[in-house]
């Protein structure tokens, strides 16, 4: 074996295991965020701070000002979530959609009964224009309206998933 080669090889693997690692940790972050846990918007946003890093597997980039602020993480190997895949993490103030009011959210390919069964999401009764997502976590009441998982089913197989609560919530 060549020297050269027998010295590179070990330390080729240990950046392979590094980036392999920090993949891992960005796709816990955005998950974790989807499902309501720690500060969603944050982990878009930290990661739009950092800059792209294509080692670690994404992309992301934020635009606009205020409430009109939409941050994206672009990932090179998507989530899977119960058998369900997502390429993007979203994260906006204001909803892009008019039946799912999530902030922080993926769109994803699959089969959304599965996650709805899985998460133990119940249909928003009733459903109106203040609903977070035709499913939730939980059904907000006049005075409470915590952090709360959503779900819509969407076209062609798929379907929004994210976290969301009311406005002063």
């Amino acid at each position: 074996m060549n020297f050269k080669f027998a010295c590179l090889l070990p330390m080729l693997l240990l950046a392979f295991n590094v980036m392999a690692v920090e993949s891992a940790v960005v796709h816990k972050s955005l998950t974790d965020a989807i499902m309501c846990k720690a500060k969603p918007a944050e982990a878009v946003d930290e990661l739009v701070q950092k800059g792209n890093n294509f080692p670690s597997g994404y992309a992301a980039y934020g635009f606009g000002e205020g409430s009109g602020y939409k941050a994206v993480v672009i990932l090179h190997e998507p989530l899977s979530f119960y058998g369900s895949t997502a390429t993007a993490v979203i994260s906006e103030a204001e909803s892009s959609y008019f039946d799912f009011s999530a902030f922080t959210y993926g769109k994803f390919k699959g089969d959304y009964k599965q996650v709805v069964k899985a998460l133990n999401l119940q249909a928003a009764n009733p459903f109106t224009e203040q609903s977070l997502g035709k499913f939730v976590s939980q059904q907000p009441t006049q005075h409470h309206c915590p952090a709360t998982i959503a779900l819509t089913p969407v076209e062609n197989g798929y379907f929004l998933l994210g976290c969301g609560w009311c406005n002063g919530g």
